[in-house]
């Protein structure tokens, strides 16, 4: 395929001086971008970067080896490569959310040279020139370029593969098919969605590929004369080789997810405004309004001139224009897939901005004539755009805190904005010091061998579970967060869920007006809050951590009630009597095992120390089904308060804790329980009665 247009010319110097000038003062910018925003990371972008240090720690703790099933085990729902990525620049700078946007600043230069490569090769080097000033100055794309997204990468990658598309001249070039079968394997782990984006013009090329005469393969390399015999098997052949390092532990429920959130019940969830919105946020916080004005005005005036020239023109009659069909591929498959979904967010429609921009900078060239006034008219053009690039990237002089202001707007239409969604300037909203939490929740946690679940009952940018999770991965503390349920509707699975996940904490949040909340996310908050607030779940209130203005993250701790006895007074009966005595002083005297609501069971069980005791332990109890272990308690008695050594000789503590099993029919109900010193002690030696003295495990027998 060869889609350069007549008046195509290479590159001077000038061109690439040019474009490595601009390509630097957006890195630059972008730079000190990331110095000024201290607004924390939201949802996805949180998710990713825990991600990415959750594999920088296997890797530098265990080597590849621990690498590679943390990559394959990774998200599920998700592409992983943008978390990978990060992991030279950690190795490098250290970890950090600066140096995680380095890879941005990556994905900036590649979309810069390929896409100038890419345009040049269609038009001419002015044209590719203006069409990377276009593209880099357009709203979403530049907004996008600061966070740490996938869909910013996912461009550069479409921008890339069509390039080597145009190289291969017709698939006939090997090498250029091997590229391809390369980016595509790298562009489906970075998002599911690449194929979407390529498929239009592949499709055309393979049907002029059918429309010419073949012609043997002339390179001198055998893999790239195979690549050029048979160029589909070779480019899906080695790009599923790539994307199946993942894709092969992950397909079904990637399958499954991008379907619903492209078209089902999730999807629907961010359909906030029908098409109609949809519409205008293209046009506003896309591509900006002064290049939508412009791409309709300008292409419509060179599609009506290129009519005129053929119809007065017997030069090269029938001759067809490849580079529009190509970029007409590129554009409307993807655009109608969009647009016919239920899941219309923005950001998806980034990987299309490359080839607005290069239509708009080829109509400015086809329609100014002269170079200079081409020139003129392609720099009279980007002023505007420039102006809001510069009004979102820098903190307004004078202005101590974020202000977005009120727009500037003609109708629906946005002339100026300070916050156009993704692109808005640099901030401090949301820096809360939200590692308060994690300081807290540690302090008041019993230490423990295993990681326990937090529960967030709040999803607000600022304070929701992945954020608190990407926290939590550089302090490494001992928990998982997690949510009530993602867009969960009923109050009943949120509670079944948090006692299912066996949670030891539950974060609530105070001070957020209705407004502040995505409705979607959050409908059982109130009735959790309001069951708190009387008593029906087995939490009770432990702290609450200021954040910003009248916010507060409230801390609940699961109940786990103990009693003391001090000695010479009589304890409860435990309802199951059994006297063990463990090597190191302490006895256990029994339990009790009874439901404590439709949720819960309820395990006491009876310790005493017939003499002093010399450290501290800590209790460990496995619950079975048949073979299958359903539930794992590890914890101190008396929740670490008053441990093993403080005890008088003869005093008895009564300990309960709750558990979620749900029953199984068929299969009872098992248990057993150990004691061992803190840390990685081993279980100790039961002393009596004669019959276990070989063990360390006693079985309790649980009646349901």
């Amino acid at each position: 395929m060869n889609a350069a247009a007549p008046n195509s010319a290479p590159a001077g110097r000038a061109h690439w001086a040019l474009l490595a000038l601009f390509t630097a003062v957006l890195l630059s910018v972008n730079y000190l971008y990331s110095l000024a925003n201290t607004r924390p990371p939201t949802y996805d972008d949180a998710w990713y970067l825990e991600t990415s240090l959750h594999f920088y720690h296997h890797l530098t703790d265990g080597g590849l080896a621990a690498f590679l099933p943390a990559y394959a085990r990774s998200f599920g729902t998700k592409a992983p490569l943008i978390s990978v990525l990060p992991l030279p620049f950690y190795l490098l700078f250290g970890t950090g959310y600066s140096t995680a946007l380095l890879v941005n600043g990556l994905f900036l230069v590649i979309s810069n040279f390929y896409l100038f490569l890419l345009a040049r090769r269609l038009f001419s080097a002015d044209a590719a020139l203006a069409a990377v000033v276009f593209y880099q100055t357009m709203p979403l794309a530049y907004g996008l370029s600061r966070v740490f997204m996938a869909d910013y990468g996912l461009a550069a990658l479409v921008i890339v593969w069509l390039y080597y598309l145009v190289d291969s001249d017709g698939l006939r070039r090997g090498s250029s098919n091997f590229i391809l079968g390369v980016v595509l394997g790298l562009g489906l782990l970075m998002k599911i969605l690449f194929p979407a984006f390529i498929a239009g013009p592949l499709l055309y090329v393979l049907l002029r590929r059918r429309q010419q005469p073949a012609e043997p393969p002339s390179e001198s390399f055998r893999l790239w004369r195979a690549c050029a015999e048979r160029p589909l098997a070779a480019i899906g052949g080695v790009g599923l080789a790539i994307a199946s390092t993942w894709y092969a532990f992950n397909w079904d429920s990637i399958l499954r997810y991008a379907w619903q959130g492209a078209y089902g019940e999730i999807g629907m969830q961010y359909s906030a405004g029908g098409l109609h919105h949809w519409i205008l946020q293209v046009i506003n916080e896309a591509l900006s309004f002064h290049y939508t004005a412009a791409v309709i005005v300008l292409g419509l005036a060179a599609l009506a001139l290129g009519r005129r020239s053929a119809q007065s023109s017997a030069t090269r009659p029938g001759q067809p224009n490849e580079a529009r069909w190509l970029l007409l591929g590129w554009l409307a498959p993807p655009l109608v897939a969009i647009a016919a979904g239920s899941n219309r967010e923005i950001r998806f429609v980034v990987a299309l901005l490359p080839a607005v921009a290069i239509v708009l900078a080829a109509a400015v060239f086809r329609l100014g004539g002269r170079r200079p006034v081409q020139i003129a008219l392609a720099a009279a053009l980007a002023i505007f755009p420039l102006r809001l690039f510069a009004a979102l990237s820098f903190v307004p002089s004078g202005i101590a805190r974020y202000h977005p202001g009120h727009p500037v707007q003609l109708g629906p239409f946005v002339l100026f904005s300070r916050d156009l969604n993704w692109a808005r300037p640099p901030d401090s909203r949301g820096h809360w010091g939200q590692e308060r939490i994690l300081e807290a929740i540690d302090h008041m946690a019993p230490k423990s061998t295993r990681r326990r679940y937090v529960v967030l009952g709040v999803e607000h940018p600022y304070l929701n579970a992945n954020l608190l999770s990407y926290l939590n991965a550089y302090r490494n503390y001992p928990f998982n967060f997690t949510s009530l349920g993602y867009a969960e509707t009923s109050v009943q699975k949120a509670i079944e869920r948090l006692y299912s996940l066996d949670a030891r904490f539950l974060v609530m949040a105070e001070g957020f007006h209705n407004t502040d909340l995505a409705d979607f996310l959050n409908r059982v908050n109130g009735e959790v809050q309001a069951r708190l607030d009387r008593g029906d779940l087995l939490f009770r209130l432990r702290a609450k951590v200021k954040l910003g203005d009248n916010i507060r993250a409230v801390i609940y701790e699961r109940e786990a009630p103990w009693t003391r006895f001090p000695p010479g007074q009589q304890p409860d009966a435990p309802s199951h009597p059994l006297v063990v005595d463990f090597a190191g002083g302490v006895r256990f005297l029994g339990y009790d095992w009874k439901p404590k609501n439709h949720y819960l069971q309820e395990l006491s069980t009876y310790w005493t120390s017939p003499h002093h005791v010399n450290e501290d332990y800590r209790v460990r109890v496995d619950f079975r089904r048949g073979d299958h272990e359903v539930l794992s308690e590890d914890y101190s008695v008396a929740g670490g308060a008053h441990p093993f050594y403080d005890w008088e000789a003869g005093e008895t503590v009564k300990q309960t804790i709750f558990v979620y099993v749900p029953g199984a029919e068929g299969e009872p109900l098992e248990a057993s329980l150990w004691l061992a010193p803190w840390g990685v002690g081993s279980p100790l030696q039961i002393a009596l009665p004669r019959e276990m003295v070989h063990a360390s495990v006693i079985p309790l027998r649980l009646e349901e």
